[in-house]
């Protein structure tokens, strides 16, 4: 905020000063998409909407994940109780802190994956081939898409400049490209219904939608519904997002507990039956 402020100060754009202050591509083209258009106010409130739908998802998605975690820590815990039985507790206190350290290196690890992924183009090409997450991720992207391209052509921007802009805006994987492309095939007198039907990363069935608003001559009110449709969208995406991320997370470690204590089980009662048993075997010969 600060630098935000200071550039805003010393005679910069805001557009600019977003992008100095170190704001997302989307913020930031979204914000000079307004400036240009004279509609900063429609702008912040979009943007002040995608931050509180942003919260509100990584809440929905941190709140169910306390019960795994939690049933995580009773494993491993009840697993070094386990050895308790064969084992002396200095042994049985070291063995606890070197599993409960390796699961916490692990997320961390984790953590720094996904940070660094998925701001890479080659990482967000791999989240966006996984179900739950690539199709929240896609819908995110059209919704930025049209809502960048309905601001900028209600405005009055020329259609190719919106186009460009609202790809720079999208997050889509490879947009400077489809955005150069796109401006480009406008201006060269391409339709735009043509463009998004080669566009497979965009919604199949906005192309009818655009193709009539086109021919209708009410591209601004085709634009309007589609942002609406791409917001429910979003809003579908994320719930299901929020509802089966926790129960994939919590089935596995389910999976860890019970490997855990199958191995702890093996060492308590397998493995000293076969110690017997060869004793048996050695006693009878």
């Amino acid at each position: 905020m600060a630098l935000l402020a200071q550039n805003i100060d010393s005679g910069r754009q805001i557009g600019e000063a977003f992008v100095a202050a170190g704001f997302s591509p989307f913020e930031c083209h979204l914000v000079a998409a307004g400036e240009r258009g004279a509609q900063l106010e429609t702008v912040f409130e979009r943007l002040a909407l995608f931050w509180e739908r942003q919260l509100e998802m990584r809440r929905a998605l941190m709140s169910p994940l306390y019960y795994p975690i939690a049933v995580l820590h009773l494993a491993i815990i009840g697993g070094s109780l386990i050895e308790l039985a064969y084992s002396s507790w200095p042994v049985v206190v070291f063995h606890l802190i070197v599993r409960l350290l390796g699961i916490y290196a692990l997320g961390f690890i984790l953590y720094l994956v996904v940070r660094l992924t998925w701001s890479s183009e080659t990482g967000q090409r791999f989240w966006l081939s996984l179900p739950l997450v690539g199709r929240t991720l896609s819908a995110a992207h059209a919704y930025r898409w049209i809502t960048a391209l309905k601001i900028e052509y209600s405005a009055g921007i020329p259609m190719p400049n919106a186009i460009a802009d609202a790809w720079r805006a999208s997050g889509y994987v490879g947009n400077e490209q489809l955005a150069v492309e796109g401006e480009q095939a406008l201006r060269d007198g391409t339709q735009l219904s043509a463009l998004v039907q080669r566009w497979r990363c965009l919604p199949r069935d906005w192309i009818d939608f655009i193709e009539t608003g086109e021919i209708s001559g009410a591209l601004e009110t085709t634009f309007a519904q589609l942002d609406d449709e791409a917001g429910r969208a979003w809003t579908r995406a994320e719930k299901r997002l929020t509802e089966w991320l926790p129960k994939i997370l919590y089935f596995v470690v389910l999976l860890i507990a019970a490997w855990q204590v199958l191995s702890l089980a093996s060492k308590v009662y397998i493995d000293p039956m076969t110690e017997v048993e060869k004793a048996i075997d050695q006693s009878g010969q």
